[in-house]
C-alpha cells in the first residue's frame, strides 16, 4: 500500500526550471527524515543523476536482490520509469558522440537497458542541433525536467513524488553549480578538447593510409 505524504510534501517549496534551488538537498532530506522510515530515507538519499542504476528499496515482506531496472514495484514506478529513460537517453548519446569519434561505444554503454523511443529521439535531437555545449546541456536538463514533470501529477504526495521532487532538486542543483563564474570557461575547454580529440583521431588516420 502506497503511504501518503501531503504534509511533508505540501510543505516544500516549488520547484521552477532553470532558477535557484529554493532548498538545499541536505534541507530536503533533514525534512524527510522526519516522515520516512529508514529504508525510505536511504533509497531516497541515495538517488543519482548518473542515470545507471536504481538504489535498493527493502520495503517489502520478500525483499528481491539484487534490484534491477527492469523489476515492478508500484511504490518506485516513476523511478524506474525515470532511470530506464535516462539510460536509453545516455546509451544513444554515448553511440552517437562515439560515432563523431570513430571509437568503441562499449565501455560507455549500460548493457541490455529497455529501450525508450522518446529518449533516443531526445539525445538525437539535442546532439544534431547546432547550439554550443552549455546550450545542449540545457536542452537536455529542460527535456529531463518535462519527463519528470509529466510523471508528477499522479504522484503529487506519495513517496514516488517525494523522489521526482530529489531529482528536480539535484537538477537544480546541477545547473546552479555550472552557473558558477568559470562555468562555461570549462565547457569551452572541454568543448577545445573534443575538437582536439577529433582532429588528432582523423590525423591518425591519414597518417596511417599514407604508411
Amino acid at each position: 500500500m502506497k503511504h501518503n505524504y501531503f504534509a511533508l510534501k505540501a510543505s516544500l517549496p516549488m520547484l521552477r526550471f532553470d532558477e535557484a534551488p529554493p532548498i538545499s538537498s541536505e534541507r530536503f532530506l533533514e525534512l524527510c527524515s522526519a516522515f520516512l522510515d529508514p529504508e525510505r530515507m536511504g533509497f531516497l538519499a541515495a538517488l543519482k543523476l548518473d542515470g545507471r542504476e536504481v538504489p535498493r528499496l527493502e520495503t517489502a515482506p520478500v525483499k528481491m536482490s539484487p534490484p534491477t531496472i527492469s523489476e515492478d514495484n508500484p511504490e518506485i514506478e516513476a523511478v524506474l520509469c525515470y532511470t530506464r529513460w535516462e539510460i536509453c537517453l545516455r546509451n544513444t548519446l554515448a553511440q552517437l558522440r562515439a560515432g563523431k569519434l570513430s571509437v568503441d561505444p562499449e565501455p560507455y554503454l549500460v548493457k541490455f537497458p529497455p529501450y525508450d523511443s522518446t529518449a533516443s529521439a531526445t539525445a538525437s535531437e539535442v546532439f544534431s542541433s547546432p547550439g554550443d555545449p552549455m546550450e545542449k546541456e540545457r536542452m537536455l536538463n529542460a527535456a529531463r525536467w518535462r519527463l519528470l514533470e509529466g510523471m508528477e501529477w499522479d504522484h503529487s504526495f506519495d513517496f514516488d513524488g517525494l523522489c521526482i521532487y530529489r531529482i528536480k532538486l539535484l537538477i537544480l542543483e546541477k545547473i546552479a553549480a555550472r552557473k558558477g563564474s568559470d562555468a562555461a570557461g570549462n565547457l569551452d575547454k572541454a568543448a577545445e578538447a573534443a575538437e582536439r580529440s577529433v582532429q588528432s583521431t582523423d590525423n591518425t588516420t591519414i597518417s596511417s593510409k599514407q604508411e
